[in-house]
């Protein structure tokens, strides 16, 4: 399977989109690269900690779904410059700077990881 360069994947981050919200934190990604299908997300990792999967929900435009619906079997496809909102619900970052870790799992190129550092105001 084709890998994809650390550098290139920390391009799909939107600086500056980490933000606290009612209910969580959101950052945003916006697909600059290729179309792809996502077949899974991994939990994502601020600072060391992995939150659950199960607290995390992706939007697209007015779409919403768990992150946990996303499988094999109900894959969800990332086209070329769309812009995802990633929100984690139940926990906020203090203001500071903050390194995330974000994982998906596609069909055409498998495991990507990669991590960012954004600020939180």
């Amino acid at each position: 399977m084709p890998a994809i360069p650390a550098f290139m994947l920390k391009k799909l981050y939107l600086k500056g989109s980490l933000k606290n919200v009612a209910d969580g934190f959101e950052f945003q990604i916006k697909n600059t690269l290729a179309p792809g299908t996502i077949t899974a997300l991994l939990p994502i990792e601020v600072d060391g900690k992995a939150c659950p999967i199960a607290d995390t929900v992706v939007s697209r435009g007015e779409e919403k779904m768990a992150a946990s619906a996303i499988s094999k079997e109900k894959p969800t496809s990332f086209g070329l410059n769309t812009t995802v909102t990633m929100m984690v619900k139940g926990a906020t970052l203090p203001p500071g700077s903050h390194t995330l870790v974000i994982g998906v799992v596609t069909k055409e190129a498998g495991e990507l990881k990669w991590d960012i550092t954004d600020m939180v105001a």
